[in-house]
């Protein structure tokens, strides 16, 4: 962690956030503060299909703004093509800003979709950092999965086809203006979902934790995410669906995606990378089942600050910063195992030894989060980590 007092830090946050059992009713009022009445709505197919509540909003978005133009997106992980496609029943129409209610996948997609509509050219020209010239539209972003942390980060993540490469469109513009969490958008979430979800921002806030370039305020972030994730998603593994459980895993979702974006990522999420590309698995349940093999990593060198994140959720009165730490990767391993997270990479279509260097290769290029990690993570330690899980 950097040490405040010795080199400067940065901490960004841009995102307004609103939470509230059924806040999403008052939507149209919070867009109109901002001037926003004609809006670009993209909305993930699966919770349109089964979500009444997102069309009683899509309703009063309809009745209450001047324009609303409504996309319904049917790809779960989008591509730089996809995202071309997309941007055809948006280029004849005034916009104020987009409005994105799903889950990361959703709304990565409405934010290049806000980038597309002020920037010409095709979406992969975008692929990187800093190649954004002109401002996006306004982003408002409704999660209706709780772990994905999109709706308070820049990043939009799209599959790059010709490259087999999955990497965004990376700009500081991309903030979204605001966040909105409703746990009524989780009513009709399957316990799949919820769990891959769950452990997707857990993910976040345990590899911002550790990370080289977290701070002092980065980890105020983490450490709240993480008790407000353990402690509900152990409650849900117990069967605990309840309104305060759903919207305490949302607002740990956004606390976990606060510290990421100003800590840095991690291997379980650079690891998952080629499972999404590859194998067509969510990216939240690819990074989850990386994640316990990365903690033991790191407390095997030796690595026992998780001691702290251990405290805030069990006594661990006489302990060591290692027994702590020990005891922590088992939990997390055990937190995994209870909300049905497949324990190795079989479950996921992962069969040879040549899929495992696949991963392996591939994953190679997120180098950068590798090398946030605490202790050393290169290329043995990946290939270890990953020929664990066959």
């Amino acid at each position: 962690m950097k040490d405040h007092l010795k080199e400067n830090i940065r901490f960004v946050m841009k995102t307004e956030m609103l939470s509230g059992d059924g806040i999403a009713r008052e939507l149209p009022k919070y867009l109109k503060n901002y001037a926003w009445n004609r809006i670009g709505l993209v909305v993930d197919k699966g919770v349109y299909d089964h979500c009444p509540y997102v069309k009683e909003i899509i309703g009063i978005c309809q009745k209450e703004l001047e324009h609303v133009t409504l996309f319904v997106n049917e790809m779960p992980e989008p591509t730089y093509d996809h995202l071309d496609q997309s941007k055809a029943g948006f280029q004849d129409v005034a916009l104020d800003c987009f409005v994105g209610i799903g889950g990361g996948s959703t709304l990565d997609l409405t934010k290049g979709l806000a980038t597309l509509k002020t920037n010409e050219g095709a979406a992969i020209n975008y692929r990187g950092f800093g190649k954004v010239k002109n401002m996006p539209l306004p982003v408002v972003a409704l999660p209706t999965t709780a772990g994905t942390g999109s709706e308070v980060t820049p990043y939009a993540v799209f599959i790059d086809t010709a490259a087999k490469w999955k990497f965004g469109i990376n700009t500081e513009y991309n903030y979204p203006r605001l966040a909105v969490y409703d746990p009524q958008f989780l009513s009709s979430c399957p316990m799949k979902v919820f769990a891959s979800a769950g452990m997707d921002a857990m993910t976040h806030t345990l590899e911002s934790f550790v990370a080289r370039n977290a701070t002092f305020i980065s980890r105020m972030f983490s450490r709240q995410a993480f008790k407000l994730l353990f402690e509900n998603l152990n409650k849900l593994a117990q069967g605990d669906m309840s309104t305060p459980v759903k919207l305490n895993l949302l607002i740990g979702s956004g606390c976990a995606g606060a510290a990421l974006m100003n800590a840095g990522a991690g291997p379980a999420g650079a690891l998952s990378y080629p499972l999404g590309v590859y194998f067509d698995i969510p990216h939240g349940l690819a990074g989850s089942v990386f994640l316990p093999g990365v903690i033991k990593h790191n407390v095997a060198h030796e690595y026992y600050e998780y001691a702290e994140l251990y405290d805030l959720v069990s006594d661990g009165h006489g302990l060591s910063p290692k027994e702590k730490s020990i005891k922590f990767a088992d939990a997390i391993e055990a937190l995994s195992h209870a909300l049905g997270i497949p324990t190795d990479l079989k479950g996921f279509g992962v069969k040879t030894e040549s899929d495992l260097m696949l991963i392996v290769d591939n994953s190679a290029q997120l180098k950068a989060a590798f090398d946030q990690n605490p202790v050393k993570f290169g290329q043995d330690e990946i290939k270890a980590v990953v020929f664990s899980l066959r």
